[in-house]
């Protein structure tokens, strides 16, 4: 017989542990073999858990999402090529539906260009007349007769309110114009001083001189109508001449 205070004796290996009085334990399972595992069998602790292999998941679906954008990109750019084909296809139609405007010519005036002749001067000659000389014009309306009788030239104004001369010299031309036949117009600032030196002045100043009556405008007058006044320009010396303009073309001139 075994003497009860003997050491216990550690089990031999393959044999289970023998069950204590009043308890009953489940047989540990044996884990399996095979690499990454702890030898199997009774007697061997149990290890850690070894770490799983990494898996490619993440690189695929990083894939995936590339794919995905560059076919939303192909797709946003084909779409906006065929939106721009289209709307150049359809402004192609458009002009073709469209009619062409036909080009029209601007009407001619009616009437053939006016024709001027000087009342003095064997060659008729209308320009760089002297006082006293009547340009004659004539268009479809009817003729009208215009003579500068005179230049007179004033260094202050002609009246108590009226300013000096910024030039220097107020330079008065003495105007008689007369329809002769049909119609005619005239009018103050058809006049136009032309300096020596290409400076050009308007009649402006006769309403400020107070030198003379102004001659009156009128348009459309009859046959037989008739205006006289005078045309003030404000210049530096008497060098040049006074230009008549017709139908916006200069038909005459004077020299003092």
């Amino acid at each position: 017989p075994g003497n009860p205070w003997t050491a216990p004796q550690p089990p031999v290996p393959g044999t289970p542990y023998p069950q204590m009085p009043g308890a009953s334990y489940p047989a540990a399972p044996v884990p399996p073999g095979g690499p990454g595992y702890p030898p199997g069998g009774p007697g061997y602790p149990l290890g850690a858990p070894q770490p799983a292999a990494p898996t490619k998941n993440k690189k695929t679906i990083l894939i995936i999402a590339i794919a995905a954008v560059a076919l939303t990109l192909l797709c946003c750019v084909g779409g906006i090529a065929a939106i721009i084909a289209g709307a150049d296809k359809a402004a192609d139609e458009l002009d073709n539906a469209l009619p062409t405007p036909a080009v029209t010519g601007v009407p001619d005036l009616p009437g053939a260009a006016p024709s001027a002749s000087a009342s003095a001067g064997a060659d008729g000659e209308t320009f760089n007349m002297e006082p006293g000389d009547t340009l004659v014009l004539s268009d479809d309306e009817g003729t009208i007769e215009i003579t500068v009788t005179k230049f007179t030239t004033a260094t202050k104004g002609c009246r108590p309110y009226a300013p000096k001369p910024g030039k220097g010299l107020y330079l008065i031309a003495h105007v008689t114009a007369t329809v002769t036949k049909g119609k005619g117009s005239i009018n103050p600032f058809y006049f136009e001083w032309v300096a020596a030196d290409g400076t050009t002045v308007n009649g402006l100043a006769s309403a400020l001189s107070g030198c003379g009556d102004t001659l009156n405008s009128g348009s459309n007058l009859r046959a037989g109508s008739k205006r006289t006044g005078t045309v003030v320009f404000d210049v530096a010396n008497k060098n040049g001449a006074l230009e008549y303009q017709h139908r916006f073309e200069t038909a005459g001139s004077w020299r003092p």
